[in-house]
């Protein structure tokens, strides 16, 4: 019997997440009222961290609101149009899912727009989690099964949601050209303590300046981060300003067909980075304030589903409350004014989704 002993170099390609990679994800998935709590806790725990004074005052100011303050402002520029209920479906999850496909669960629910559509390719969710043993057909099984949730919420389901928001950026015309302008209190500005900074570069004890080089070191990637998390959500916002025209010009009725894949390409980054991005994200619009998911969205011929609910809406509105329209007859409408094959199946599936009743029980004699 003969032992044959070799060495062979093989070269292999694979991403180390590390624990500063995983909390820039976490970084770049919190709301904005998360990141500032994130940051106020890691103030408590660096020395090295300070928040300028002038942001200080700022955060101050906006939550203590004096009565003379509270009659400019225009409440309803802060209320969402659709209420983001994510922590809503994660929060059934345990119900359809085992605890091994949860954070799989998870990922889809942050992936789907308001009308709960997967924005994200199921592929592309595969790449994603092949790692932790998911295939594509097991992660549209786990879509399926999501799906059986309440995810087509009511009118009644938005209003005991609907909430206060901050919006991240805001949307604004100016000289007949639409640009977008990013909201102080949304981007904390953390900046590195000049005290501290200066004991590190004079300290002779050894203990201490290995202290302070960590916390440093802690110091600069979460300023880094925080940049990052701004630049990425500020490009997602601009790719959703240019390829949304219509809709910021026009309202509701112009939103376009679009997907996360369309604005990764644009924007050059990774499927998965837009749909963390856009997770209880808030864009402040001439037509309201929507969640970046809201954008997101499928359709028929190219209008988005939004779109047709807002045409649909319209038409039952300036109906004649004697003689309905009915379901067969909206998809005539749809046809003729519209130029849209929509069926009468379809009509009616949008139509409970908006919370409409049928012909028969809106007809007033």
């Amino acid at each position: 019997m003969k032992l044959d002993l070799s060495l062979n170099i093989e070269q292999k390609q694979e991403l180390v997440m590390t624990t500063q990679l995983q909390m820039s994800i976490e970084i770049l998935q919190y709301s904005a009222l998360e990141l500032k709590d994130y940051i106020e806790d890691e103030m408590k725990e660096n020395p090295l961290l300070e928040m300028m004074e002038s942001q200080r005052d700022m955060n101050y100011r906006e939550s203590s609101f004096n009565s003379v303050q509270k009659q400019d402002i225009e409440y309803e520029n802060f209320v969402a149009y659709q209420p983001d209920f994510c922590e809503y479906l994660e929060n059934q999850l345990f119900e359809v899912l085992s605890d091994d496909e949860i954070e799989l669960g998870k990922f889809i629910v942050g992936s789907l727009n308001e009308s709960g559509e997967l924005t994200t390719d199921l592929e592309m969710i595969a790449e994603i989690f092949a790692a932790e043993g998911f295939n594509k057909e097991e992660i549209a099984e786990v879509y399926q099964r999501i799906q059986k949730l309440d995810i087509n919420y009511d009118s009644s389901f938005a209003s005991c949601k609907a909430e206060y928001i901050d919006p991240d950026l805001i949307v604004k015309k100016e000289d007949g050209k639409f640009y977008i302008e990013e909201k102080n209190t949304a981007y904390p500005t953390v900046t590195i303590s000049s005290y501290y900074y200066n004991l590190l570069k004079n300290q002779d004890d050894d203990m201490i300046s290995d202290y302070l080089k960590e916390k440093y070191q802690a110091a600069v990637w979460l300023i880094k981060s925080i940049e990052q998390r701004k630049n990425t959500i500020r490009k997602i916002a601009q790719a959703i300003l240019k390829k949304q025209m219509d809709f910021f010009e026009n309202g509701l009725k112009n939103l376009k067909v679009l997907t996360m894949e369309e604005v990764a390409e644009e924007i050059e980054m990774h499927e998965s980075t837009v749909s963390r991005a856009t997770t209880a994200k808030y864009l402040q619009t001439p037509h309201g304030v929507f969640s970046l998911k809201f954008f997101f969205n499928s359709g028929i011929d190219g209008v988005s589903s939004v779109s047709i609910k807002a045409m649909l809406s319209e038409e039952i509105e300036a109906e004649d409350s004697s003689h309905p329209l009915s379901d067969s007859k909206l998809a005539e409408i749809f046809a003729k004014k519209y130029e849209l094959d929509i069926s009468r199946r379809t009509v009616a599936k949008y139509r409970k989704s908006l919370g409409i009743k049928s012909s028969r029980q809106r007809k007033k004699k």
